[in-house]
């Protein structure tokens, strides 16, 4: 029989396992791992906008794909929860509510091409209860929530169809993205719209690639700002049918300075490419949105009057009010395009132009 060397004293039936007592302030290592998890996972909801922001100013390519591939999600969560606001409330108290600045010199925005013919203006025709005037709208998130104070809006009028087709964080410079020209093609084949109202730029200030392969990085390049044209022209084009209108809504005045002054650029291309075509009616959003020199404000006159929050905290984005504003804008644009179009036909003036309305 084997013997113990080493025997163990007996052990009481139900005596306590003794264990190491905590000293004060240790914590168990997946506590300690959970918190530190969660602060990340805040700071980065907080953050969020500025980390989407900072992913879509890398240059083209797979590493600037990958994270926005990541913070998008990121962002869209923080909007949903509210959690970005406590960025901006950060930035309020301590003064700094105009951050992500780049420093670069803004050119000015090229001259307007000269006309290459003349073009008789488009008319609307007249529209009745039993064929509505059908209305697209169709953007970025800027355009999202004026799109739907315009959907409301409309719900009384028993003349107007309208249609809204918005894609977030998608824009002009990057068809690989979401192509938009494409999707245009199958929303003016499907919804054959007498008006178009369009509203791009909130993203497309990054990097743009040209046909021949050229890429380039800022905005403030004459390149990138002769391939946008063209591509701004593009769709233009595109949007043409025999008495539709188009209506190209201009980007608002930004919060934060370097954003604003790529906006100028991007308005003045909107402005030059739509003075080309009689077809394509530019709407400046500088006096719903600014003050007497054009430049942001958060507050302003609402759709009754009275001072309202005109933009979200973002800076960037329009209020509930403020989208109304541009909504009703936008119905006393069509609505003067209608006058118009009476006194042409009352006149026995033609004003109609551009090839047939695609059918189906």
């Amino acid at each position: 029989m084997a013997t113990d060397l080493h025997p163990r004293p007996p052990q009481r039936a139900g005596a306590p396992v003794r264990r190491r007592r905590s000293r004060p302030g240790e914590q168990p290592a997946g506590q300690v791992l959970a918190v530190m998890l969660a602060g990340l996972a805040l700071a980065a909801l907080v953050n969020a906008d500025a980390l989407v922001q900072r992913a879509e100013e890398k240059p083209l390519g797979p590493g600037r794909d990958r994270s926005l591939t990541i913070w998008h999600p990121v962002q869209d969560l923080a909007h949903v929860s509210q959690l970005h606001r406590l960025r901006s409330l950060g930035d309020a108290l301590v003064g700094n509510e105009e951050r992500g600045g780049t420093g670069e010199v803004i050119a000015d925005a090229p001259p307007p091409p000269p006309a290459e013919e003349e073009v008789p203006a488009p008319a609307l025709r007249a529209p009745t209860v039993e064929e509505p005037l059908r209305v697209y709208i169709g953007g970025d998130s800027i355009v999202r929530d004026a799109g739907d104070a315009f959907l409301q809006l409309a719900a009384g009028s028993p003349i107007l169809d309208p249609t809204l087709h918005y894609e977030n964080a998608t824009g002009l410079t990057r068809p690989d993205a979401y192509d938009w020209p494409a999707a245009l093609v199958d929303d003016m084949a499907t919804h054959r719209p007498d008006v178009a109202i369009i509203l791009f730029g909130g993203n497309d200030s990054q990097g743009i690639q040209t046909p021949t392969g050229e890429v380039f990085q800022t905005v403030s390049e004459p390149g990138w700002q002769a391939e946008y044209a063209r591509r701004v022209g593009g769709v233009m084009d595109l949007l043409r049918a025999d008495g539709r209108v188009v209506l190209w809504v201009g980007l608002p005045p930004m919060r934060e300075a370097g954003f604003d002054g790529r906006v100028d650029i991007l308005n003045g291309i909107y402005a030059g490419e739509a003075e080309r075509r009689p077809w394509v009616t530019y709407v400046d959003t500088f006096p719903l949105f600014g003050d007497a020199d054009g430049d942001y404000v958060a507050q302003g006159p609402g759709p009754d009057g009275s001072p309202v929050d005109l933009r979200q905290d973002d800076g960037i984005h329009l209020s509930s009010p403020g989208a109304t504003v541009l909504a009703r804008a936008l119905l006393d644009r069509i609505d003067a395009e209608l006058r118009a179009a009476e006194e042409a036909r009352g006149a026995g003036t033609t004003t109609s132009s551009g090839p047939p309305p695609p059918t189906g």
